[in-house]
């Protein structure tokens, strides 16, 4: 399926859905959300340019580690994680979460943005777990998060943002290069 259906779907959960080139954009997306954020201890690890490029925007970064990356991500705003893939019947992103800090900055942080690249779309929900599958169940911990999460269990009162963010921005990578650990535009 195609990113216009990415798209559709994403935008129906009630997130954002952005298309930009490269990390700069990515970038320039994030410092203009807050001026604190959170990166996930995975995606800072493979992808230590997007820190540096972020102090140079005047953001501050958190990267959790240590004995409680709870109490470091409480209150930080905005969140960035890396998807590895999107599933387009849905709306999804699959990010895998394999230390704590990823899992808080997910689910901790007011706004999400979840940077995935074009070619990592797949069209339906069982191709998930075809490509989990392809990967010997490998990662260990991943989340499928689709937009803000949404309650209506007390007196069917609808409530955003009650279990995770209150915003999800889906914001894929179309360069051919947006995916790599290279510095790029």
């Amino acid at each position: 399926m195609s990113r216009a259906h990415l798209r559709t779907t994403v935008e129906a959960s009630s997130a954002t859905y952005l298309e930009v080139a490269g990390w700069d954009e990515v970038v320039g997306h994030v410092a203009g959300l807050a001026a604190r954020v959170a990166v996930t201890p995975t995606l800072a690890s493979a992808r230590p340019d997007l820190v540096a490029r972020l102090h140079d925007h005047d953001v501050e970064v958190v990267v959790p580690d240590g004995d409680d990356p709870v109490a470091q991500v409480a209150d930080v705003p905005v969140g960035v994680a890396q998807g590895v893939l999107a599933v387009a019947e849905t709306g999804s992103v699959l990010v895998d979460e394999h230390t704590l800090g990823d899992r808080v900055v997910t689910m901790l942080c007011r706004r999400l943005v979840q940077v995935v690249t074009a070619d990592a779309i797949a069209a339906r929900l069982d191709d998930t777990a075809e490509w989990l599958r392809a990967r010997g169940g490998q990662p260990g911990f991943a989340s499928l998060i689709t937009g803000p999460s949404r309650t209506a269990d007390i007196e069917r009162s609808l409530t955003i943002g009650v279990q995770g963010p209150d915003a999800v921005d889906v914001v894929v990578l179309t360069a051919a290069s947006a995916g790599g650990t290279e510095q790029d535009g």
